[in-house]
């Protein structure tokens, strides 16, 4: 049996041509996990990997699309689904989200996983083909590549790139080519302003707004003379790789060398692919060429997200005691902190410099469900929390027993939620250019206080004379 590896934190799960891709329950076998996935870059397709409190050798999966663990859909099926809320590690649970994996290849891509507590591995069901679990030996099992997703990224439609010397990257006609120079000072120069296509797997090509054209590698140096709009053309092609914060590298696929600003044969500090690893001439900071944004026509899918426990809380322990004979009553005071929590986050934002506003209502956690409130409209940024404390003084009557005590514990908790959200994106260009669209990546978390009251009563001790 091949030996256990450790797994890359963010993961996509490729079966043969497909990724798996988690269904949202308001579709057609909601909650499973399906080999249908096109791309790897969707929520639906990427996953979290967890190592086990209890076995380093152990991982949970959980789907970023709302956070929930994968797990068995019930105690006599074996299908695999995206339900939990909750990571589990008892194995004799059938409620175990336990995975062991098995790297199975030498390049420590493609892994086979076993599922701990029902001991058997994870398969593709020819039928729904949906992820389930089979009894099968090793030999048989199937391996899943597993495609490393830590420093993949979705590059906003609309950008522009600066590089080490300061200055934004410039369409420029030198010696007659198309190049593209790090020569600009100004966020407004058209020159600067490039779009970007997505393919399926992570990859993009870049289309220069100056010149009207796609980026294409020639021999090494990056021009703008492509009309093709496919992906064959390696040459056009281009992986973006996150480096830290808006900074990103860009490797061209047709040599597999980084694109850095180079200095020679009369051009100065023009784009070309020449490196084989990343260097500080690679780093490109990466910025949107929009003036306004508002995110408005929020969608809440309650019925696919999840609530858990939250740390933190508080446990205060109060007692009254009745010596006399008679049954006497009571006051007790306590005082807490609520906290209110609320963050917006997408799979596709940076955290770049673009005046955004949001309108939409707010999830909140009450009596095990959950509801959207109040609404919010004004300035926000992805990512970042918004949060609201209060003291909180509450005061309980109590009724005493005679020759008795009564004890009250004040128990303050903490419920959270991740809810996926879509939403309406309106962006105003530099250029005046309004660009609308529709996107299913959002992920909104809250964190609400609740509390509780635990009173017991007891007869007081004998006295003695």
């Amino acid at each position: 049996m091949a030996t256990g590896l450790a797994l890359p934190r963010f993961i996509a799960l490729q079966g043969t041509s497909k990724y798996l891709c988690f269904v949202r329950k308001d579709e057609e076998l909601g909650g499973f996990l399906q080999h249908a996935g096109d791309e790897n870059v969707s929520p639906c397709t990427k996953f979290e990997t967890e190592c086990a409190r209890t076995d380093e050798n152990l991982v949970h999966i959980k789907c970023c699309y709302n956070n929930k663990y994968l797990v068995r859909s019930s105690q006599k099926e074996c299908w695999i689904v995206g339900e939990a809320h909750e990571p589990e590690e008892d194995k004799s649970k059938w409620s175990c989200t336990l995975f062991r994996p098995f790297v199975t290849d030498a390049d420590e891509s493609s892994f086979k996983f076993i599922h701990v507590q029902y001991g058997g591995y994870l398969d593709i069901d020819a039928g729904l083909n949906c992820l389930c679990i089979r009894q099968i030996d090793f030999a048989s099992a199937r391996s899943f590549k597993v495609v490393n997703m830590e420093s993949s990224v979705i590059l906003p439609q609309h950008v522009t790139f600066k590089g080490y010397n300061d200055l934004y990257l410039s369409a420029r006609v030198i010696q007659n080519y198309p190049y593209h120079q790090f020569a600009s000072d100004d966020i407004y120069d058209p020159t600067i302003r490039y779009e970007v296509f997505k393919a399926s797997n992570g990859n993009v090509r870049i289309k220069s707004n100056h010149f009207g054209k796609f980026w294409r590698r020639s021999p090494n140096w990056i021009w703008a003379d492509n009309d093709d709009t496919t992906v064959r053309n390696n040459d056009t092609l281009f992986r973006p790789v996150r480096i830290k914060g808006n900074v990103i590298a860009l490797k061209n696929l047709g040599n597999d060398r980084f694109c850095n600003a180079l200095t020679t044969e009369g051009k100065t500090n023009c784009l070309n692919a020449l490196e084989a690893e990343i260097n500080k001439w690679s780093h490109l900071r990466m910025y949107e060429v929009v003036s306004k944004r508002e995110i408005y026509d929020v969608t809440y899918h309650l019925n696919n997200a999840r609530t858990y426990k939250a740390p933190g809380g508080t446990v205060v322990t109060k007692e009254i005691d009745n010596g006399t004979a008679s049954e006497a009553k009571g006051t007790m005071s306590f005082l807490y902190k609520e906290t209110k929590t609320q963050t917006w986050n997408a799979s596709r934002a940076w955290s770049v410099e673009v005046s955004t506003t949001i309108k939409t209502g707010i999830p909140f956690l009450a009596d095990g469900g959950i509801n959207v409130g109040a609404s919010y409209s004004g300035a926000f940024s992805w990512g970042e929390t918004i949060e609201q404390s209060t003291e909180i003084s509450t005061n309980l009557n109590v009724n005493v027993l005679p020759m008795a005590t009564t004890k009250v514990t004040l128990i303050v908790t903490k419920g959270a939620i991740d809810v996926p959200f879509s939403y309406t994106q309106r962006d105003t260009l530099f250029s005046g250019k309004i660009v609308t669209s529709r996107f299913n990546d959002g992920l909104f978390t809250g964190v609400n206080t609740s509390f509780k009251y635990h009173i017991v009563g007891q007869c007081l001790p004998p006295t003695t004379k």
